[in-house]
């Protein structure tokens, strides 16, 4: 038995166990898992660390050691997938069921209100084409300064889209995407004061990954030498003790930001 097959064994428990903690952390947060979606996961999870045991004792192919990790992360995010399709159907079924009664409205009462109506569901969804062409109906029927306003929006948010126009972040004063300072207090162009912003923050942290590169070099230098040269329970035990915390160590530090 080579050195690296117990590592490779703590590796893949790890990252299992890890993902099990990241699964019953991300539960609450994440809108698209349901209870029984995450009751799914964890069984799924719970399965695939006992099968890398049962690897570990030969009563189970030890290939599966090496692509177990995959098994529950790729469930999760196609558990999202799936659900997040079916929400965006009913989404699109809802939208498409107001707009018609709006437009039914409108037609059955000839007032541009059923019109407005429609606009203002394509815009708060943020479809501005959309919404401008309703608006304009509505105005063909019945101008009003409401309307007018409406259109005026719509307007501005497809030229912001398009990225023609740009909003002051100090004054909110609407500029062109040619100028390269607010035309009213002189503010750069946010794109702009990002770049200068990033190019400040970049070198500080550069050196702090200089310097983890390193450490991190020196680490799995030392972690390959004494693989190589250690027996196959004391690398087992090795890699457990240092490896295993310094993972739900991170994991802890992620979670509890």
């Amino acid at each position: 038995m080579s050195g690296l097959t117990p590592v490779i064994y703590v590796l893949a428990i790890t990252i299992i166990a890890v993902e099990s903690w990241w699964i019953w952390f991300s539960y609450p947060q994440e809108t698209h898992i349901s209870f029984a979606n995450f009751l799914f996961l964890e069984i799924i999870t719970l399965g695939c660390l006992v099968l890398c045991f049962f690897s570990i004792a030969g009563k189970f192919p030890q290939r599966f050691i090496f692509f177990s990790p995959l098994i529950p992360v790729s469930i999760y995010f196609l558990i999202i997938k799936i659900n997040q399709f079916i929400e965006r159907q009913d989404e699109e079924k809802k939208l498409k069921v107001e707009i018609l009664k709006a437009i039914q409205s409108a037609g059955r009462f000839n007032n541009g209100s059923g019109f407005e109506r429609a606009g203002d569901i394509y815009l708060s969804r943020q479809d501005f084409d959309k919404a401008l062409i309703y608006y304009r109906k509505a105005r063909e029927i019945r101008e009003t300064p409401e309307i007018v306003h409406k259109i005026n929006v719509a307007k501005q948010e497809i030229l912001l889209k398009q990225k023609k126009l740009w909003i002051c972040p100090e004054c909110s004063i609407t500029n062109s995407s040619s100028q390269e300072k607010c035309r009213s207090c002189g503010a750069l162009k946010p794109s702009i004061k990002a770049v200068k912003h990033e190019i400040l923050r970049s070198s500080s942290d550069l050196k702090k990954n200089l310097i983890f590169a390193v450490v991190l070099m020196i680490v799995v230098s030392f972690f390959i030498w004494y693989i190589k040269n250690a027996s196959f329970l004391t690398s087992f035990i090795f890699f457990s003790v240092f490896f295993v915390p310094l993972a739900f160590y991170f994991l802890y530090k992620i979670f509890s930001r």
